[in-house]
């Protein structure tokens, strides 16, 4: 580490870095006016009967607070970030704000919050006001840690599609590009799933070289442009992700030579940040831990995208496909300790059990199947609230046939499985073995 620190204490504008940040704050505030407009949070917080928070025990403010307490945070903090003077309270607001939001409920979480997330808390450690007439002067760490960590999650994104499904099951691209309207034969398949391989794996490296960084940045903006319109043709969860990426392009591009092109030759010098060695040791910590965490999947057994343990936090985008092959998603018995049948449902007609859950849970419920046993103990505890009496225990079954990766079908777990006695279902110890695995080509 310590042969990195004069590398990383050399000195460089913080003007890129500035203009990152106020684009960085108008997209945030465009995704907070549409989140208010959408009823976001009210759809995904307050209306589902049902919570699956990160960190178990945290729960939502009062539906006040969350609607409009939350929501005005979220869109003042965002402002802020493009302002001057207070960027870094709003970095701070939306930072802790927003990852609040997150964390409680798995049932929506998309990657690229996680990346907000991440850039709010990297942007802190640097001061930049923006300024057309004045210098400022950062520290390289603080520049290079964004360009890192937007680099890594391209090539950990590139290196996650080197699985055979990807590369020749065509999977998931044939099920995205179909449902986009494409014949299921086209090459076009072939095209956009190697294109898509090699673009993550090469746009890193060749952003971070100069002969190649104008043909790169246009090339990453056609591509999220792209994968902006399959997406919104196709009903995804894609978001402003697309947007966010194109604006962290501008990170690569030389910082002194960006001010020099738009500050005057005599502009004085505003502000200098100076080097810290505590923060560079911290954010070399840090970064360690980004690179280590996206593969903690190889503890597990079975294929990582099979059994979402692992799966996020770890830049597998668009990775995963399992076709519902079970009429509702799942099939819910709820019995009696003596077999007595109490109701059965599936996930489409839930609300017969006076249950509330978003498309985007009841997806993800196969999706990310340790969430199932975490489901069927809430509606353990939903059975007895109605029966009144809490010291009554309820067995709980399901029935869920998938097509991993457009493969055969097959039962996820074992029908005659008693959900909420499943203890380690942070594992996949419970789940029916992967019928076909990832080297058993078609």
């Amino acid at each position: 580490m310590k042969k990195l620190l004069p590398y990383l204490n050399q000195e460089t504008s913080g003007f890129t870095l500035s203009v990152f940040r106020i684009l960085l704050g108008f997209i945030l505030t465009l995704q907070s006016i549409y989140w208010i407009i959408t009823e976001f949070i009210k759809e995904n917080i307050i209306e589902p009967t049902f919570l699956f928070p990160f960190i178990e025990g945290l729960k939502p403010l009062s539906d006040t607070l969350m609607n409009f307490g939350l929501n005005g945070v979220l869109l003042i903090s965002s402002f802020l970030i493009m302002t001057n003077k207070l960027y870094r309270l709003g970095l701070i607001l939306y930072l802790f704000s927003f990852t609040y939001l997150w964390l409680l409920c798995q049932g929506f979480f998309n990657n690229h919050y996680y990346l907000i997330s991440i850039i709010c808390f990297l942007l802190l450690f640097s001061k930049t006001p923006f300024s057309k007439i004045e210098k400022i002067r950062i520290p390289s760490l603080y520049l290079y840690s964004l360009q890192a960590l937007i680099v890594l999650v391209y090539i950990i994104a590139g290196i996650n599609k080197i699985n055979p499904y990807w590369l020749v099951d065509l999977q998931p691209m044939t099920y995205i590009l179909t449902k986009a309207g494409i014949n299921e034969g086209s090459f076009f398949i072939v095209i956009f799933s190697y294109l898509g391989l090699f673009f993550d794996l090469l746009i890193g490296p060749f952003l971070m070289m100069k002969k190649t960084r104008f043909f790169s940045i246009i090339a990453a903006i056609l591509f999220h442009l792209i994968n902006f319109i399959i997406f919104l043709l196709i009903g995804g969860e894609i978001g402003f992700f697309p947007f966010l990426m194109i604006a962290t392009l501008i990170l690569f591009i030389n910082s002194d030579k960006l001010e020099g092109k738009i500050l005057t030759n005599n502009a004085r010098l505003l502000s200098r940040q100076y080097f810290n060695k505590n923060i560079a040791y911290v954010l070399l910590i840090f970064f360690f831990f980004q690179i280590m965490i996206p593969f903690r999947y190889v503890f597990f057994k079975e294929h990582v995208d099979y059994t979402g343990i692992g799966q996020r936090f770890s830049w597998r985008l668009k990775n995963m496909y399992k076709e519902p092959k079970t009429s509702g998603l799942i099939e819910f018995t709820v019995l009696t300790e003596n077999s007595d049948t109490v109701s059965t449902f599936n996930l489409f007609n839930i609300e017969n059990a006076n249950i509330i859950l978003t498309n985007r849970q009841k997806t993800n419920l196969i999706y990310y199947p340790n969430l199932i046993p975490v489901f069927t103990k809430k509606l353990e505890e939903h059975f007895k609230k109605l029966i009144n009496n809490n010291d009554f225990d309820f067995i709980i079954k399901g029935r869920c046939e998938i097509g991993f990766m457009g493969r055969d079908q097959q039962l996820l777990f074992d029908p005659d499985l008693d959900l909420t006695s499943i203890k380690n279902y942070n594992t996949n110890l419970w789940l029916e073995p992967l019928k076909q695995k990832p080297w058993e080509i078609k």
